[in-house]
């Protein structure tokens, strides 16, 4: 097998062997498919994915508020027919997520416990047990269920795919943990799956056994109570006898997000080894995702008989043409998903989804760039992320770049954050950018080593200049902090590859400094972190998933954390400190400050004083994150430039 083969899947006939992950993207306020989401799927199918499969879209909205796109009536067809349309015209197949509903998980409140299959804990509130559904509401959304895989075929899909993984409510009537039900809907496996086989049973009767019906299935949770492998195995049996062509296989649950939603932190190919543990007890076709962005890796999946297709989650939202690209052997030009999952906390947050290295993803139909009518002389100031993106864009658009960068290589801070082993998907966007600005040599120069003056800028005289040089770190005003040749900034120590001692302090517990912490570790040293707030990450704004597999690390490592840290001096070999009233002297051999930045604007404001035309971009303006850079420095360079 291989990844470009033509294959059939229940009379689906595809392209290749690499499909789109199913994930929301935002929908019009009544639940319906968007033209704007009509025109990011178009994009996905334009850029080669064979399948593209549509995100969750609910049944009904009678037991919960929309939590996605909803498909519960037939006037929802035709905003679906025109998605579907516009991907056939690509020659790539459409098949819709299909859900109950998210039950448990539903965004409540403390006085609205959502319906669930029984009165477990809520997700969001441990406290609030959820409200069972009667047999006579399970039998309505049995019924609905039928109906929106009806409405999805007359709108032009050639299947549907169940969403029953991942701690939703139809996996949670599949589990002991969350139904613990006493009627025909709980106790057994048999009459735990009643639920799923009574969905099956309802598209069928209402499409045809001939309608593919697809099935996401988690084939263990990973926590006390939940799923175990014998028991995923048992049920993908029962499913596919019940007519179930195909099998998009997870793991993981809410719980511990990051399994079934894997992180910058995570391993490549994380869902390999149970999608294939699946396909060894079934006959029909099975695939995967689970960080695949590395060709490499989703090709030797599919060659190797491992699985039968791959599928691109948030791979496929950094880049639509993942696909095409990696047919044409055009591996420079992909760009790489960071693993921030900045499009899960978009939508977690009620915004559409977004992506932090892609930015058009989301905003497809209003941000096509426009070749310039006027081709001007740029001078970008920092070749970092947002300088690099900005160069990139206003290249593209025919302008004429210079890029000037005070140290002997691209990246800025990027480097930094590419630095530690466990965030290769950083350093592989990192290279990205750098192999782009490289492949435009003929309209954007770099000039290494340059340090960017008033003076220097008016003996270039451009027609416009974008300020991307980034932020400055701040020191703690803590007596003995400065003047001491072992204090460095963390981002320092990464950005330079300093050799350290084996005692390492690192103040400020935020997401730098605990992952310089892991770095420093997983080079032998010894790391005590000092927090002055009462929790790590105290600011920081990530994701769930993301949030759970650091702060995992950090529970699981060797660093001695210690909260609520108040430091009154640093001497020449100790930190005194008071922490939970008592007083204490941490030996240091080296000490590294992560206590936050301020933007790197002295520049910035004197070309003010002297030039129209000036932008700033990135942390500069606003520190702030990958999106943050990259979205302002695409905006300016294609609109204001």
């Amino acid at each position: 097998m291989h990844l470009f083969d033509r294959t059939e899947l229940a009379g689906i006939k595809l392209k290749n062997r690499i499909f789109m992950s199913p994930m929301g993207t935002g929908t019009d306020p009544d639940g319906g498919f968007s033209e704007q989401s009509r025109q990011y799927y178009e994009d996905r199918a334009k850029g080669g994915f064979s399948l593209v499969i549509l995100g969750a879209t609910t049944c009904s909205t009678k037991y919960e508020p929309k939590p996605c796109n909803v498909l519960d009536s037939q006037p929802m067809v035709e905003r679906l027919q025109r998605v579907a349309e516009s991907i056939h015209a690509y020659d790539a197949k459409v098949v819709i997520q299909l859900s109950a509903g998210i039950g448990r998980m539903a965004f409540s409140d403390p006085n609205n416990p959502p319906y669930a299959a029984s009165a477990v804990p809520g997700t969001f509130f441990p406290d609030m047990l959820c409200k069972p559904l009667s047999i006579e509401q399970i039998h309505d959304l049995e019924e609905s269920f039928g109906n929106s895989a009806k409405w999805a075929k007359a709108a032009g899909c050639d299947g549907i795919m169940i969403q029953g993984y991942g701690g939703y409510l139809i996996d949670q009537f599949m589990t002991s943990l969350w139904n613990t039900r006493m009627d025909e809907y709980g106790g057994s496996l048999e009459n735990r799956m009643r639920f799923p086989l009574n969905l099956i049973k309802q598209v069928q009767e209402k499409c045809g056994k001939d309608f593919p019906i697809m099935f996401k299935l988690t084939l263990t949770h990973l926590i006390e109570g939940g799923r175990t492998v014998e028991e995923g195995l048992k049920i993908a049996k029962i499913l596919e006898k019940a007519g179930v062509c195909e099998f998009q296989v997870d793991i993981g649950s809410f719980e511990h997000w990051y399994k079934p939603i894997p992180t910058v932190y995570d391993d490549f190919g994380s869902k390999i080894e149970a999608a294939n543990t699946v396909k060894q007890v079934v006959s029909v076709p099975v695939s995967c995702d689970g960080k695949l962005d590395d060709p490499a890796i989703a090709k030797a999946a599919v060659e190797n008989g491992l699985v039968d297709y791959i599928s691109l989650g948030k791979q496929s939202i950094a880049d639509a043409d993942w696909p095409n690209k990696v047919k044409k052997g055009q591996l420079d030009d992909i760009r790489y998903c960071i693993g921030c999952n900045e499009c899960l906390l978009g939508l977690a947050e009620g915004r559409l989804v977004e992506c932090a290295v892609n930015p058009r993803a989301g905003y497809e139909n209003f941000s096509e760039l426009t070749p310039t009518k006027s081709p001007q002389t740029l001078l970008i100031i920092g070749g970092g992320i947002a300088g690099m993106q900005a160069a990139i864009t206003a290249a593209d658009r025919g302008h004429h770049v210079t890029i000037w960068e005070r140290r002997n290589k691209l990246g800025g801070a990027g480097i930094a954050a590419a630095k530690p082993v466990f965030k290769k998907s950083v350093s592989l966007y990192l290279q990205y950018l750098i192999n782009q600005v490289k492949k435009r040599s003929n309209a954007i120069q770099v000039v290494l080593d340059k340090e960017a003056t008033v003076k220097a800028v008016n003996q270039f005289a451009p027609d416009k200049i974008i300020v991307a040089t980034g932020a400055l770190q701040t020191k703690p005003p803590i007596p003995g902090i400065d003047n001491n040749d072992r204090i460095l900034f963390a981002k320092d120590y990464l950005l330079n590859d300093t050799t350290i001692g084996e005692k390492v302090v690192i103040i400020g517990g935020g997401l730098n400094g605990c992952e310089t912490a892991l770095d420093v570790l997983q080079k032998g040293g010894k790391v005590t972190l000092l927090e002055k707030e009462e929790k790590l990450f105290a600011h920081d704004v990530l994701n769930t998933n993301n949030l759970q597999k650091i702060t995992s690390m950090m529970a699981c490592s060797d660093t001695r954390v210690i909260l609520n840290a108040t430091i009154h001096s640093i001497e020449d070999s100790e930190i005194i400190l008071t922490s939970q009233g008592e007083q204490e002297r941490v030996p240091y051999d080296n000490l590294l400050i992560s206590a936050g930045v301020r933007p790197n604007s002295d520049l910035v404001n004197q070309l003010y004083e002297l030039y129209d035309d000036v932008y700033l971009v990135g942390d500069a303006d606003k520190p702030g994150n990958f999106l943050t850079a990259v979205h302002s420095a695409f905006h300016i360079a294609k609109n204001l430039i």
